[in-house]
């Protein structure tokens, strides 16, 4: 596997004031949850330093857990940017590498986002439940790291969808295998084929996502729903995640495989696709301003 960036645990004394520079996190005591946004200021997609933040917070939690000064049930992934929850890969980073070839920087990109997503289907390897709330856009990778969840909420005005067949590839970095365990394998494949985005009602109603909340409305929904049952709630939550991932696992290495299939599809494309890419990532970078 491709290394391509540190990242370490934070000080657990200095928790909640961690600082990253694309993520914050909070810690809300009633129902013993960290949570993580993405800055409203950070890159709209996941730049490799998203990546290496995320990274960085898991080692950060992990070490916090260990000591016990908290009660950690959850883990809740969020956006702080109005509209958007990520939008995905680096667009700009993949014309380039593909106009030049240069599949190494590709596939080093990403193992990384591969190496970060199975942590979080992992839960980080704690006894903890995690939660991903998901407002406004969450398309392509943006998706892959909130399906990466044991359980999704999403706002009923979300937008959620893989779009990479509009530039004839397909999502790489997990979708192929989290979708499928959520729709079965032939409704994973009409999503990723057709590139059709959904609301987040409609993501419900397709069993999609586990909750729906009203519009506006998707923290103080996640908030009641980790609240309901307490602690005898929590285990079964728990213990269901725990059971679907030893039922229906997700191995990195059949990630890391599919990783590397992606690239090579990806630098594969033609110029026409490559423009397209580029006319994304320049919507990407004016939600960016």
């Amino acid at each position: 596997m491709s290394q391509v960036f540190a990242y370490k645990a934070q000080k657990p004394a200095a928790f909640p004031h961690w600082d990253f520079e694309t993520v914050d996190v909070e810690y809300h005591a009633a129902t013993a949850s960290v949570w993580m946004h993405y800055k409203e200021e950070a890159p709209p997609y996941y730049s490799l330093q998203t990546v290496a933040d995320v990274a960085s917070v898991r080692e950060s939690i992990k070490s916090l857990f260990e000591t016990g000064a908290l009660p950690i049930r959850y883990f809740v992934m969020a956006s702080r940017r109005p509209g958007v929850f990520k939008l995905g890969g680096d667009l700009t980073m993949f014309a380039d590498a593909i106009r030049e070839n240069n599949r190494e920087q590709m596939r080093v990109y990403a193992h990384a986002c591969v190496e970060v997503m199975h942590s979080l289907f992992t839960a980080f390897d704690l006894p903890i439940v995690t939660l991903s709330v998901v407002t406004g856009q969450a398309l392509g990778g943006g998706l892959e790291a909130a399906l990466a969840e044991d359980y999704m909420l999403a706002d009923e005005t979300a937008t959620l969808g893989v779009p990479e067949a509009s530039f004839n590839t397909f999502p790489g970095m997990g979708a192929v295998s989290l979708l499928a365990r959520r729709l079965g394998n032939a409704g994973a494949e009409e999503m990723i084929s057709t590139g059709r985005t959904f609301s987040g009602q409609e993501a419900y109603d397709m069993g999609l996502v586990d909750l729906v909340a009203p519009a506006g409305q998707a923290r103080d929904a996640a908030i009641a729903w980790m609240l309901s049952g307490g602690e005898e709630r929590f285990e079964r939550r728990r213990r269901l995640a725990a059971l679907r991932r030893r039922f229906f696992p997700v191995a990195l290495e059949d990630l890391i495989s599919i990783t590397d299939i992606w690239v090579d599809c990806s630098c594969d494309v033609t110029t026409r696709d490559i423009r397209h890419m580029e006319r994304l990532a320049a919507a990407q970078r004016r939600i960016f301003k």
